[in-house]
């Protein structure tokens, strides 16, 4: 049965949440985790994506890079996150960034089987094209709250149109993104990388 464009519309429309402080506190209690988890492994755990910035409207899904500087260390990186419940996904047709998704809700696991706020985990070589577009945009917004209003605001817009699918959403966002890089120095090879990445 086909999806009507009014039920498409609302379902779009509780796409995006306003900037929740508690989101930040959600991350910090999942990195305390993750660090414990990878103790005695030189990592860097950054939260990233629209839910690290203030004022700007969100999916309510965390996005986490642990950044590693020797590749070696993927390996064992990779089985301690499975140890605690992730599953792998692989590159996923991205260099040096590498997928986990959540098994269940209480993934990570812990002693008190607390229940996570969704997110998406990617562990990143510190080199790779994917963790420098990750935070070379999140700390752009974050330097410039006119930059982070108007990202806000193009994404409560496209949530908005008439028959607006996730795909196109992503499209459209991609462009935004893609010109705050271009902007930033990112050369022109770098940002078709990321577009074609994007498709």
């Amino acid at each position: 049965m086909p999806v009507t464009s009014s039920v498409h519309t609302i379902h779009m429309e509780n796409f995006l949440a306003p900037y929740q402080a508690a989101w930040k506190t959600e991350f910090d209690n999942l990195a305390s985790v993750l660090q414990q988890a990878l103790q005695g492994i030189e990592t860097d755990i950054q939260q990233v994506g629209s839910t690290a910035v203030p004022g700007v409207y969100s999916k309510p899904v965390l996005d986490v890079d642990i950044i590693i500087a020797d590749e070696s260390l993927l390996p064992v990186v990779t089985d301690r996150l499975l140890q605690i419940g992730y599953l792998a996904k692989g590159d996923q047709g991205i260099p040096g960034r590498f997928a986990f998704r959540q098994r269940q809700a209480t993934t990570p696991l812990t002693a008190e089987q607390r229940n996570w706020m969704p997110h998406h985990l990617y562990v990143c070589y510190a080199h790779s094209l994917a963790l420098q577009n990750h935070l070379l945009f999140r700390d752009a917004l974050l330097a410039n709250e006119a930059l982070a209003a108007q990202y806000s605001a193009l994404k409560r817009s496209l949530i908005a149109e008439e028959g607006m699918t996730s795909e196109i959403y992503t499209q459209r966002k991609t462009g935004f993104i893609l010109s705050v890089l271009s902007a930033l120095g990112l050369d022109d090879a770098a940002i078709d990388a990321i577009r074609r990445a994007n498709e």
